[in-house]
C-alpha cells in the first residue's frame, strides 16, 4: 500500500511538469527502477515509436529481474542498428541465466562475430558447449580464447578443468601451472591444483596447497578428506586425523572419512581406535571399498593375535572383491590356529592357482604346502 501511494504521488508530481520523461534519467541514476518502469511504460504508451524509451523500459525490466518482459521488449530492438549490440549482450546473458543453451549459444556466437578480438565471448561459448556436452566445440572455443589472452584466468581454469575431467592430467597440470605463476592466491586455481596433484599421487604438494587454502577459505568436506588422506600418505598422522575428523561434521556420506581415520590410527598402532573406525566404515559402507574395510579389520585382529576373527574378516573381504593376496593372508592366519593345517593348505593352493606374480610369496606358499602336508601325514601315524 505504501509503495503504491509513493508511485502515485511521484507520478502525479512528475505529470504536472511539462514532460515526465525527462525525469527518468535521474530515476535510473539512483536505481529507482520501479518508479522509472511505471513512467517509461506511460511514455511508451503515448508514443510507441520512441526507441530510447523502449530501450530504457527493457533495461528496467532486465535490472529488476523480470526477464520475460525484458525479452519481449529487447526483441523489438534486436535488429535496430543503434541498439542491437547492447540488446544481443543482454539477451545472451538472459538466456545463459535461464539455461536456454541453444539461444545462449546463438547470441554469444553473434557477439563473437561482432567483437572477434574479445575472448570473453569465446570463453562463454566454451562453457556453454561444456554444459551442452559438446566438448570438441568447447575445446576449440577455449583454445581460441586462450590464444587471444593467455592471462585470462577464467579461460585457463576452464581449459584445465576440462582436460582434467577428460583424464588429460599432464595437460591440465601444465596449463594450471602457468596460471599459478600469474595468480597463486586464487582459491579456485588452488582447489583445482590440489585435485590434479592428488590424482598424480603428489601428496606432498596436495597437502601443502590445501593447507595454505585452509587459511583463505573453508574447505569442503571432500577437500578435508583429500587433505587428510594426503597427510596419511606422508606420515603426518596427527594432522591427518585432525582434518578427517573435521570432515565428518554435517557429512551425509562419512564412509571414506571413517575408512581413512581407521588407516591413520592403524598406522599409529592405535588398534582399538582403528578397529572402531573400520567397523563404523563397514556400517556406513555402500561402495566397492567394503573389501578394504574388512581387510583393515583383519589386519587389526592380526596385531591382536585374534586369528579366528582375522579369518572371518578376510573371508568377508573376499565376498566383495577376490584379491589373491587375501588367500595368502588367510593361509598365514590359519597356520596360527591349531588343527587348521588343512585349511592353511587349501588357502595356499588357492593363492598359487590365482596366478599372482609375487615370486617370494609363491615360493613361501609352495614350501608351506609341502611342510604342512608332511605335518598332517605325521599326525595320522
Amino acid at each position: 500500500m505504501a509503495l503504491m501511494l509513493f508511485l502515485t504521488v511521484s507520478f502525479n508530481h512528475v505529470s504536472s511538469q511539462e514532460n515526465p520523461c525527462i525525469y527518468i534519467d535521474s530515476l535510473m541514476k539512483v536505481q529507482n527502477y520501479i518508479v522509472a518502469k511505471t513512467m517509461l511504460t506511460s511514455c511508451f504508451e503515448q508514443d510507441t515509436l520512441q526507441m530510447d524509451v523502449l530501450n530504457n523500459l527493457a533495461l528496467c525490466q532486465y535490472l529488476l529481474g523480470d526477464y520475460q518482459m525484458a525479452v519481449k521488449y529487447y526483441q523489438k530492438l534486436e535488429h535496430h542498428e543503434y541498439y542491437k549490440n547492447d540488446v544481443i549482450q543482454k539477451l545472451a546473458h538472459i538466456y545463459e541465466t535461464q539455461e536456454d543453451l541453444p539461444k545462449a549459444i546463438k547470441y554469444n556466437i553473434a557477439l563473437n562475430k561482432i567483437f572477434p578480438l574479445n575472448p570473453v565471448y569465446l570463453r562463454k561459448l566454451g562453457s556453454l558447449y561444456i554444459r551442452g556436452n559438446e566438448r570438441n566445440q568447447a575445446r576449440q572455443c577455449f583454445q581460441s580464447a586462450y590464444n587471444i589472452n593467455k592471462r585470462d584466468i577464467l579461460t585457463v581454469y576452464a581449459m584445465a578443468e576440462m582436460y582434467f575431467e577428460e583424464d588429460e592430467v599432464l595437460s591440465a597440470d601444465s596449463l594450471l601451472n602457468e596460471a599459478w605463476k600469474i595468480d597463486s592466491n586464487n582459491v579456485s586455481l588452488g582447489l583445482l591444483k590440489s585435485r590434479i596433484t592428488y590424482k598424480k599421487k603428489d601428496f606432498i604438494t596436495t597437502s601443502k596447497v590445501l593447507q595454505d587454502l585452509s587459511f583463505k577459505t573453508e574447505l569442503s568436506n571432500s577437500f578435508k578428506k583429500m587433505l587428510g588422506f594426503s597427510y596419511i600418505q606422508i606420515d603426518s598422522l596427527d594432522k591427518a586425523i585432525h582434518y578427517l575428523q573435521a570432515s565428518l561434521l554435517h557429512e551425509n556420506h562419512p564412509e571414506m572419512a571413517l575408512f581413512y581415520l581407521a588407516l591413520a590410527h592403524e598406522k599409529k598402532k592405535e588398534y582399538d581406535k582403528a578397529e572402531w573406525f573400520y567397523q563404523e566404515a563397514s556400517k556406513a559402507g555402500i561402495s566397492q571399498n567394503m573389501s578394504q574395510y574388512h581387510a583393515g579389520l583383519a589386519r587389526v585382529y592380526t596385531h591382536q593375535k585374534a586369528y579366528k576373527r582375522v579369518i572371518q574378516q578376510y573371508q568377508k573381504s573376499l565376498k566383495y572383491r577376490e584379491d589373491p593376496e587375501i588367500y595368502f593372508y588367510l593361509a598365514n592366519a590359519a597356520e596360527q590356529i591349531p588343527q587348521k593345517g588343512s585349511v592353511a593348505i587349501s588357502y595356499y593352493r588357492k593363492y598359487l592357482d590365482s596366478g599372482h606374480q609375487n615370486k617370494e610369496w609363491r615360493m613361501i606358499s609352495k614350501d608351506r604346502v609341502k611342510a604342512l602336508k608332511e605335518s598332517e601325514f605325521m599326525k595320522k601315524k
